[in-house]
């Protein structure tokens, strides 16, 4: 019956569908029939207004005027195109819905796209070209999407670089010379030629900071950078700012050059090629450094760093700065409770391939490639025996008494050598600092509420018999009380929150396997293993020590 109903518009663009006045239908229209005709009427590509054929199938079965004054069920339409953005406007994604029996998109109706939408930076045109050649060929109402346009992120600006100018004595000393290699022993008739500068060098240059470059949405918008971080080109001992270059770093005395962090120093150095019974014992305000070893018996003592080209044996070494050393510290075994052989004690870091049987003491970090052998450690940060690989590091026998945390690959060892490690020794002074804070901030609001109770009494008074230097006497009190609780609140608050992080890093972190008579120890808490296991990680929560999955429960003694 659709037959009857239905034909094209004079401009054969629509196909409408109207009763003849003079048939009368003698079944009820159907929609799956619908396609059959419109195929045969070659307008199967035209889009089917579905709301509408169900509107005239309505009218048709209840005979209304719509259904033979004709409505308009089909159409033809052209490809029709749509921008979105996304990722903040940062991508412009045009979407194309192919034409019902209509031509493709054309060139304005894009450029009209992208205007709506407001696109106007980091367009694509061959990917504009690429959806008016799609657009001719996709079926009736497929939808082909095609990124056009991309915004461009802003350029985070470069940090200030510092680039030293003259070359690190402390490196040239822990590396063979001349084709040797880091197997080989250091042959102290080629320890390189001694690095020194004179009056007016250049020793370090500051790059400054940049700014960064600005990025664009697609819409234009302008995304301003982050610029880098800048820093100030610091004057070391014995340097100077150039007078004809801010950023130029100059020797102000002749000297050795020891690079430090954005600076430089320029020290009289003393260089050694080994310290013995030749040399005697070395106590030197500055900086020593040794290409060779410092032999049993001997005192090396530094206001400055000691760096070492190979071994400290049985020798008692101290400095104010770091201790480097190139090889190994090591010490003999002594009976028990008797002192250790060997001592190396810095306020600074010390760094060694491996120790044992020594007593090492750092304000900061202890630092240990190999492994440390039944050593008494004690460090301000953290204890990390462990190659730049992460794979190797033993930690094994003697006591560690270690303020931050403690890394390595193998903590103990076979056998029945006990291993005690007490991690985050600074537990006990953050809780006393907490405990003196809370006690200060109490106080102060103590203080706080009798300037007040001050202040009530004040003006229940008469006012002909208050003062106004009582009056700003009170004023001036209630000033620096709130200044004084507000600073102790924020220092609370401050060293709480530093409390709570340092719960979290300050871990033992075991990453390949721990032995038997491990004991470890966080504050008045402490464990110790019964058999080896895996790797494994210790936590303290202020109330017990937390294990990784890694042990069970009857693994470890209380």
């Amino acid at each position: 019956m659709w037959k009857l109903c239905l034909e094209w518009s004079e401009d054969k663009k629509k196909v409408y569908a109207r009763i003849p006045g003079d048939i009368e239908l003698g079944v009820e229209l159907e929609t799956k029939e619908l396609s059959e005709q419109l195929t045969e009427m070659n307008a199967e590509d035209a889009f089917v207004e579905q709301s509408e054929v169900l509107r005239f199938i309505n009218c048709a079965r209840d005979r209304k005027a719509e259904a033979y004054e004709g409505i308009a069920i089909a159409r033809i339409k052209n490809a029709c195109v749509d921008v979105e953005l996304s990722d903040n406007d940062m991508l412009a994604t045009m979407h194309v819905t192919g034409a019902y029996g209509g031509r493709g998109v054309r060139g304005p109706e894009i450029i009209q796209a992208l205007t709506q939408a407001r696109v106007s930076k980091g367009i694509n045109k061959l990917a504009l070209k690429k959806v008016l050649v799609v657009s001719c060929q996709l079926k009736p109402g497929e939808v082909f999407s095609q990124p056009v346009a991309i915004g461009k992120a802003p350029i985070k600006g470069c940090d200030a670089i510092f680039t030293p100018l003259v070359k690190d004595i402390t490196k040239r000393i822990l590396r063979p010379q001349g084709g040797q290699s880091p197997s080989d022993k250091i042959d102290l008739r080629n320890l390189g030629e001694t690095i020194a500068v004179n009056v007016g060098d250049e020793l370090m240059r500051r790059t400054p900071a940049t700014k960064g470059i600005s990025g664009y949405t697609v819409q234009g918008r302008v995304i301003p950078p982050q610029a880098g971080k800048d820093s100030a080109l610091k004057v070391g001992k014995g340097t100077q700012i150039s007078t004809s270059d801010p950023n130029l770093l100059v020797a102000a005395q002749s000297g050795t050059p020891l690079i430090k962090d954005k600076t430089i120093e320029v020290d009289n150095a003393l260089c050694l090629n080994n310290v013995g019974v030749n040399t005697g014992h070395i106590k030197f305000k500055g900086n020593v450094i040794i290409g060779g070893n410092i032999e049993s018996g001997m005192v090396v003592k530094a206001t400055g760093s000691i760096t070492v080209g190979g071994f400290i044996e049985s020798a008692d070494v101290q400095a104010e700065g770091g201790i480097q050393v190139g090889k190994g510290i090591i010490g003999h075994t002594v009976s028990d409770g008797q002192p250790k052989s060997c001592h190396v004690r810095t306020k600074g870091v010390i760094r060694a391939s491996y120790a044992q049987y020594s007593e090492l003491v750092s304000c900061q970090d202890i630092l240990l490639s190999v492994h440390s052998m039944n050593n008494d450690i004690k460090c301000g940060r953290n204890l990390i025996v462990l190659d730049a690989s992460g794979r190797n590091g033993t930690l094994s026998g003697g006591e560690a008494k270690v303020g931050g945390k403690v890394i390595c690959s193998q903590l103990g060892v076979e056998g029945d050598t006990a291993t005690k490690i007490e991690a985050f020794s600074r537990y006990a002074a953050y809780r006393h600092r907490i405990a003196e804070l809370k006690n200060a901030y109490k106080l102060a609001q103590e203080d706080t509420m009798s300037v007040i109770r001050k202040e009530l009494e004040f003006k229940k008074r008469p006012k002909e018999e208050r003062t106004n230097e009582e009056q700003a006497q009170i004023d001036s009190l209630k000033l620096q009380n709130n200044k004084q609780l507000e600073d102790g609140k924020h220092k609370l608050e401050l060293t709480e929150n530093e409390f709570q992080i340092a719960l979290e890093e300050n871990i033992v972190d075991v990453k390949d396997r721990i032995y038997s008579r491990v004991t470890v120890k966080f504050a008045d808490d402490c464990i110790t293993t019964k058999r080896s296991h895996g790797n494994c990680t210790f936590r303290f929560n202020q109330y017990e020590i937390k294990f990784s999955a890694g042990l069970e429960e009857e693994d470890i003694a209380v």
